[in-house]
C-alpha cells in the first residue's frame, strides 16, 4: 500500500509505503510521484516514509530510479528516507539513489525527518 502527496506549501514529495508493495503497485507509485511532482516548485524536497514495507519487489527499483531522474531534472534539494525497521527497503532505496547520482539522508521516525527538513539539516 501507499500514499503519494505534493505538499505545494512546503515545496515537498511526501511518499509513504506500508506493507507489501506488488509489482503493479511500484509502477503505480511511480505514476502517482511524477505527477505530483508537476506540483512543486524547483528547489522541492523529498520524503519517502518506509518504516511500514514488509516487501518490495526487485522491479520496484526501476520506479525509484525514474522517480528520482525526474526530481533530480526538476531541481531538488535534499531527500530525507525514514527507515524504522525496514532495512531491506532501505538498502533498495538507497542503491537505486546512487545509481542516479545522489543520497538521501536517514532518518528513524517521522519526526526527525520533518526536524531535518525544516531547518535542521547537517
Amino acid at each position: 500500500m501507499f500514499s503519494v502527496e505534493a505538499l505545494v506549501g512546503k515545496n515537498r514529495l511526501v511518499i509513504r509505503l506500508w506493507g507489501v508493495v506488488t509489482e503493479e503497485e511500484a509502477l503505480q507509485i511511480g505514476d502517482a510521484s511524477l505527477r505530483a511532482l508537476e506540483r512543486l516548485r524547483p528547489g522541492l524536497d523529498i520524503l519517502s516514509d518506509l518504516t511500514g514495507v514488509t516487501t518490495l519487489p526487485e522491479s520496484g527499483s526501476g520506479q525509484i530510479e525514474r522517480v528520482v531522474e525526474a526530481a533530480r531534472v526538476r531541481g531538488f534539494r535534499r531527500v530525507v528516507r525514514v527507515v524504522g525497521r525496514s532495512a531491506m527497503a532501505a538498502v533498495r532505496f538507497q542503491r537505486s539513489s546512487r545509481n542516479v547520482g545522489h543520497e538521501a539522508y536517514l532518518a528513524f521516525s517521522l519526526e526527525e525527518a520533518e526536524q531535518l527538513l525544516e531547518g535542521g539539516w547537517p
